[in-house]
C-alpha cells in the first residue's frame, strides 16, 4: 500500500488512498469522484477520458484523506504534483480495491465480470 509520496519540491507527504463509504460519498458530492465508480470503471476502456479527470483527482483525495486539516488548496498540492499516471492509477484501484494490484488486469476482470452476455456466450442444451 501506497502510504507516503514524494512533492516535485522534494517534500514527502503523508496519503491514504482507502477511503470509507462516507468519505466516498463526500468526495462525490464535491465531484472529485464520479456518482457510480462502477459503471466508471466498466467503461473506462472504451471511453477513456470519461475517467481520466478522476485518476488525476485520486492523488488529491489520497492526500486529503490522510491530511482532513490541511490548508494546502487542490491547486497549490497539484502545482507540486508532476503528472504521474502509474501512480495515480495505483492509489486509485488501491481506493476503490483495497488489495487488488493496480494494473489492467483488475479493470478487464471487473468488465468481464459484470458483461452481461448476448445468448451465444452460453451452452446450448442439446435437445433430444
Amino acid at each position: 500500500m501506497i502510504d507516503e509520496i514524494t512533492l516535485n519540491n522534494g517534500e514527502k507527504v503523508r496519503i491514504k488512498p482507502k477511503i470509507s463509504i462516507k468519505a466516498l460519498r463526500v468526495f462525490q458530492d464535491k465531484g472529485l469522484l464520479p456518482e457510480s465508480l462502477l459503471q466508471a470503471f466498466v467503461g473506462a476502456d472504451k471511453e477513456p477520458k470519461k475517467m481520466e479527470p478522476y485518476l488525476i483527482n485520486s492523488t488529491w483525495i489520497a492526500y486529503l484523506n490522510a491530511n482532513p486539516d490541511t490548508k494546502m488548496s487542490q491547486d497549490d498540492f497539484e502545482d507540486k504534483l508532476d503528472l504521474d499516471f502509474e501512480q495515480s492509477g495505483k492509489i486509485l484501484t488501491e481506493m476503490i480495491s483495497g488489495s487488488a494490484k493496480a494494473d489492467a488486469r483488475f479493470a478487464n476482470g471487473f468488465k468481464r465480470s459484470t458483461k452481461k452476455g448476448n445468448g451465444k456466450d452460453r451452452k446450448r442444451k442439446h435437445r433430444k
